[in-house]
């Protein structure tokens, strides 16, 4: 029976493509999406999830907990939604979303109900509530994040910590000792996101073994409170000429703030950032930066599921994707004297 890849192949395009013309969420160029009609006639390619399910005594659905927190940045998180959605229906599963405020209990209802045959926990915290029933049951998930104690469930993330690193590195490559640090608001660090937390003591330990000064501003959440804490920081006297965020929200708004500022990238101020690369296009960011992989962060999840779902017993992974730096011209190096 013809796959979904190769579909993809005989069309000569990707398989997340395939996945648009299947679904229709993606406007598709009508050229390709012949091709891709053309490749799945000539395949006789179909998903049938009912046949599946019936001989396989699953439901064909992978659970997704959502855990928003209102601090977040909701385009860029959308983009992981979109990404495991993708993933999932390439291996032949639908998603369910589980978005209750409770998820302990929704995940409780999901396993005892069979509603779901794995499930994915985006979001993930420090002590997270939400592993306790998977625990219990040993129910097969994975975690998007990477808490201290797995408790033995698989996880997968950006290695965030290695991306500060690279971040910081940069930096310090072209001369820059001194550098804001934006982050994310300080109610996501008391909330436990494993993300903010490895990112931000990275760059801080980084950044000392280099020598560097890292002045940290917390932006608050809302676009123009994000707008206001970036303008007050690069226009203090004395404000450092490199900038490196960590907040989605942040790298969105810069280009703006820049401009009211009148400063110029990289002649007045080095600017380097982590944010997802579907991000960087949509608000047209210049800048040098780590992306954060939302689509490979995705696809691992997914993969690591099935993989649990195979082997029920397999020892637990803990999966960090490699961060990959982006150059686009946006440090410069200077000197003591600059």
């Amino acid at each position: 029976m013809a796959t979904i890849g190769d579909v993809a192949r005989e069309a000569g395009v990707s398989r997340s493509t395939v996945s648009s013309v299947l679904t229709g969420r993606k406007l598709v160029l009508p050229e390709t999406r012949t091709r891709i009609e053309a490749a799945i006639a000539k395949l006789d390619y179909s998903v049938n999830t009912g046949a599946r399910a019936l001989a396989t005594s699953r439901t064909m659905t992978l659970g997704l907990v959502v855990r928003f927190h209102e601090a977040e940045f909701s385009p860029a998180l959308a983009t992981y939604l979109v990404a495991i959605a993708d993933a999932a229906r390439e291996h032949g599963y639908g998603v369910l979303l589980l978005t209750e405020v409770d998820g302990e209990s929704a995940i409780r209802r999901a396993v005892a109900g069979r509603q779901v045959d794995g499930l994915i926990l985006l979001s993930v915290v420090e002590d997270d509530p939400r592993i306790g029933p998977i625990v219990e049951f040993r129910f097969p998930a994975v975690l998007v994040g990477m808490p201290a104690d797995t408790r033995g469930v698989d996880a997968v993330d950006l290695d965030f910590a290695a991306a500060a690193r690279l971040l910081v590195d940069h930096l310090a490559d072209h001369g820059h000792r001194e550098t804001t640090l934006a982050t994310w608001p300080d109610e996501i660090y008391a909330s436990g996101r494993t993300y903010a937390w490895r990112f931000r003591n990275a760059a801080l330990d980084q950044a000392a073994a280099r020598g560097m000064r890292l002045d940290v501003v917390s932006c608050p959440s809302g676009a123009e409170q994000v707008r206001g804490a970036l303008w007050a920081a690069l226009s203090r006297p004395g404000a450092a000429r490199a900038l490196l965020v960590h907040n989605d929200a942040a790298a969105a708004m810069l280009p703006m703030v820049l401009r009211d500022l009148h400063l110029e990238v990289p002649g007045d101020i080095s600017v380097a950032s982590l944010h997802s690369a579907e991000l960087g296009q949509h608000y047209a960011l210049p800048y040098t930066s780590v992306d954060a992989q939302p689509e490979a962060v995705a696809g691992q999840a997914v993969e690591v599921l099935i993989r649990r779902l195979a082997a029920p017993d397999a020892p637990a992974e803990a999966i960090l994707v490699p961060p990959r730096l982006a150059l686009r011209s946006s440090v410069r190096t200077v000197t003591p004297q600059s």
